[in-house]
């Protein structure tokens, strides 16, 4: 996730001399990685990459604890500065209102209600400060709630009291049907499952952690506000924001598991903040429904697991000091460790391995000794999958194929009307559905490309996703191949040295009786079937691990005759339809003495064979060679009719 921070506002929670530039150079060695450093009028950014683990950096006063614990490593004080909001307790009434909370959705809920709103007018400072940070200022109802979450990296929300029908929020999952209208104007119908809040007469009055409701909503008449922070369970935030591309700056932080500890100090730094802003008054009691509050836990290792693991020796005293000043509650036992872990790191530390990339990050990696590690090379794994896959990528390459790569979601009629597995929440009618075949994809390639080439030969190694019931799609190995502008002869001739020269397959092609296709075989073994669609684009495709099962690596070894072949052309008329692969089987069943045999040309219907005749023992004499050939034309002629016309 990326942030950019003031340096400003950072500086309200760190006391440190450290220039802009050192933040940014040692924090980035140690810590979350500044991108860049902006100066702009009278301030300095950060732009900051905070990543996926580390949501308590994602606030100002979470990312000024990391920037304390960093630079005293490197001999710069620093330290963070105590965040205690301070508000007045004085309660003008008692607003009634009533929340009912699903605790298998929200983790807590915390709300007061506010009164007596005199100014809506964002003061200056925050305008400046919120907008440095990409968030636009709208009034000061609205943008306090944004400070707040930009600040302690907790969302927060704030209704118009006034607005809530019964004064009630009744937090559950919403119904497939059920719709609402964001704050910003936009329609949604809900697919069912989303968190809601609803007025306790149905009526959905917020999304929850990602958007806010028209029907909710503050506005310029708003003088009662229910302040609200509800922290909720991550993986329903996730899957609504993304179902339906809401993608708010609250939405991406709840998404990732915010602190539930944090949520009351957020609470008061609102009311601080509309005390300050707004003259505002609290009118209610401080609602807080925390059902199970963080239990600290305590992750043990030893003294020589860190050593081994880091390659060097660090004194237990520098560890501690480390870890202590991450937040963390270390303490020893002669060469045990035993360390609690604070509530804002209690998703991200849970073994000892994090523990020990904590102490490596503060000790420094480029402390670390750069020695390569010891033993034995590992034993490499020979004829694997990977292996084979790259070999025929450089057979194809060789032969004159480009390599492709197409997506793996693809429109509905690309599946063929083959079962497919469909997305829920899909891009777009062109991204829908996981691909079952290559086939479509590949020739979409060549329509693409259609009139700039004479010839193309394309190929593309990639998975293929199966529906299984009840089940993981099973995920097929395919490799996938296209010619456009190539007779069929010339395609067989390119497989044939793809599989008989290169991976010592032997192939059969065999025209299916019911259509045009040809199944290519080997010993019984469907391997693919060239497909022709009707703008003459021919595709095959071959499963990978079928193919790695035939494959032999070296050819059965066959000593060098001693005797040499004999040469002989035979022109043959053969019947318009009969396939040419049939007749050189049967040449090649006539006789045991037939070495080789190959096409050589064609000319009216006549087709000239090369073939080779050798007998391994001896030398054939032209008698002998008469009574082969004989054998041939007798084959041909109780096969298919074929006479000798010599």
């Amino acid at each position: 996730m990326d942030i950019i921070i003031s340096d400003n506002w950072l500086r309200d929670f760190l006391i440190t001399k450290a220039t802009p530039y050192e933040i940014s150079k040692y924090v980035s060695l140690c810590g979350p990685s500044i991108e860049k450093i902006k100066k702009v009028e009278g301030d300095t950014l950060y732009y900051v990459e905070v990543t996926t683990n580390r949501v308590d950096c994602v606030g100002v006063y979470g990312f000024a604890r990391e920037v304390a614990a960093i630079l005293p490593r490197f001999g710069i004080p620093a330290r963070l500065k105590e965040f205690n909001p301070k508000i007045s307790k004085k309660t003008v009434g008692n607003l009634p209102f009533i929340i009912e909370p699903d605790h298998k959705l929200v983790k807590r809920t915390i709300g007061v209600v506010l009164t007596n709103i005199k100014n809506q007018k964002t003061p200056k400072w925050m305008q400046k400060r919120l907008i440095e940070s990409g968030v636009r200022s709208l009034n000061a109802i609205v943008d306090i709630t944004n400070y707040v979450m930009l600040e302690t990296g907790h969302p927060s929300h704030a209704f118009d009291y006034d607005l809530i029908k019964h004064k009630k929020f009744v937090i559950r999952e919403s119904k497939k049907g059920e719709a609402l209208t964001t704050f910003d104007g936009k329609r949604y119908e809900l697919q069912g499952g989303d968190i809601v809040f609803d007025d306790g007469d149905g009526e959905i009055i917020d999304l929850p952690g990602i958007m806010g409701t028209k029907n909710s909503v503050v506005g310029s008449d708003t003088k009662r506000v229910f302040f609200f922070i509800d922290n909720n369970e991550p993986s329903k935030i996730r899957n609504t924001s993304m179902r339906y591309g809401i993608r708010t700056v609250a939405a991406t932080i709840n998404e990732k598991g915010v602190d539930a500890e944090l949520g009351m100090k957020a609470l008061l730094r609102g009311i601080e903040l509309y005390q300050t802003i707004c003259g505002a008054n609290i009118s209610s009691k401080i609602y807080d429904d925390y059902p199970n509050p963080y239990k600290s836990k305590k992750i043990t290792t030893d003294i020589s697991f860190i050593s081994k693991s880091l390659g060097v020796d660090i004194s237990k005293k520098d560890i501690s000091k480390y870890l202590t000043s991450l937040g963390f509650d270390p303490k020893w036992n002669n060469d045990v460790i035993s360390v609690t872990i604070p509530s804002f790191r209690s998703e991200d530390i849970n073994i000892p391995e994090d523990l020990i990339e904590e102490i490596a990050r503060l000790y420094g990696y480029h402390n670390l000794p750069s020695t390569l590690m010891r033993g034995e090379i590992p034993y490499q794994i020979s004829n694997s999958l990977y292996e084979f896959e790259w070999k025929i990528k450089n057979i194809l390459k060789a032969l004159g194929a480009i390599e492709v790569y197409t997506l793996s979601l693809v429109p509905k009629n690309f599946n063929n009307d083959s079962p497919s597995l469909k997305l829920k929440n899909p891009l777009g009618i062109e991204s829908k559905f996981l691909r079952n075949n290559l086939s479509n994809s590949l020739s979409e390639i060549v329509r693409q490309n259609s009139g700039n080439y004479e010839k193309l030969f394309f190929y593309e190694i990639a998975n293929v996703y199966l529906p299984k019931n009840d089940n993981l799609p099973e995920e097929k190995r395919i490799i996938g191949t296209v010619f456009d502008g190539y007779r069929f002869s010339e395609i067989k001739g390119l497989l044939e040295t793809l599989f008989l020269n290169e991976l010592h397959i032997k192939i059969e092609f065999i025209k299916r009786k019911t259509n045009q296709n040809i199944d290519i075989v080997s010993n019984n073994t469907m391997l693919g079937t060239l497909l022709e669609t009707d703008d003459d684009i021919t595709t095959i495709e071959f499963e990978l691990k079928i193919l790695h099962k035939l494959y032999k690596e070296f050819p059965a070894f066959k000593p060098i005759p001693k005797y040499p072949p004999q040469i002989e052309d035979l022109t043959i008329k053969v019947p318009v339809g009969l396939e040419i692969g049939k007749i050189i089987k049967s040449i090649k069943e006539s006789s045991e003495f037939i070495s080789d045999i190959e096409l050589h040309d064609i000319y009216n219907n006549r087709f000239t064979f090369r073939i080779g005749y050798q007998n391994p023992k001896d030398n054939l004499t032209d008698k002998e060679i008469d009574v082969i050939r004989k054998k041939i034309f007798d084959k041909l002629a109780a096969d298919y009719n074929i006479q000798n016309e010599v």
